[in-house]
């Protein structure tokens, strides 16, 4: 697992992807432990890549986090190359079930110190 803020950002986002009605706009920078700048940062290169789809942001012309005015996460979504991207990193059988996927995450994250992450995933399981 690679614990960098963009990472952390799209665990995150997959931990809330799998509940049964995901609400993304929940992850939010407070529940990865970054600050703002960098969170931005991390969503424009997740959707850039293709791991997210539906981030807005005002300025829509610009791609410079620093120059954001204004964000929405309420359509954010994992696209499937993202789901499979964070399960190949995270060694999460693509067959179990969500609480199981959950449950493995929170334990990988565990396992790398991501401590505010993990407590975030966990809460997922209420």
């Amino acid at each position: 697992m690679t614990n960098d803020s963009k990472h952390l950002v799209l665990y995150a986002l997959y931990s809330e992807y799998q509940k049964d009605v995901p609400e993304m706009e929940t992850v939010d920078h407070t529940s990865v432990g970054v600050d703002v700048l960098t969170f931005n940062a991390a969503m424009l290169k997740l959707q850039n890549e293709g791991y997210i789809q539906g981030f807005v942001w005002r300025p829509p012309d610009t791609m410079d986090a620093r120059k954001i005015l204004a964000s929405s996460r309420k359509n954010v979504f994992l696209t499937g190359k993202g789901v499979a991207y964070v399960e190949q990193l995270a060694d999460i059988e693509q067959s179990a079930s969500a609480r199981q996927k959950i449950k493995a995450l929170s334990v990988k994250a565990g396992a790398f110190g991501m401590e505010i992450l993990k407590e975030f995933i966990l809460s997922q399981l209420q």
